[in-house]
């Protein structure tokens, strides 16, 4: 991983984002050792706090999550369901 990897892969998730939605910070789990980074639509409204547009994608380091989160939500930008 080069020093600008992680900056840049930040910058394509936000071009990636579908229209009005929000992502958060990626973190690690110890239990499982990995990375989890969340993405949803704000906009949503919720039913007994469950959201149907909100997406989890997982990795190895933080870089691997966020490379995976820019993947899925590319997939929903297109009315795909990422697998």
């Amino acid at each position: 991983m080069t020093i600008d990897a992680l900056p840049d892969a930040w910058d394509a998730l936000h071009a990636a984002l579908p229209p009005r939605w929000f992502v958060g910070r990626p973190s690690f789990d110890e239990y499982r050792g990995q990375w989890a980074i969340y993405a949803y639509d704000p906009f949503e409204k919720a039913v007994l706090g469950h959201r149907e547009r909100e997406w989890v994608a997982v990795g190895k380091g933080e870089l691997e999550a966020v490379v995976e989160m820019t993947r899925c939500l590319g997939e929903l930008r297109e009315g795909k369901v990422p697998r």
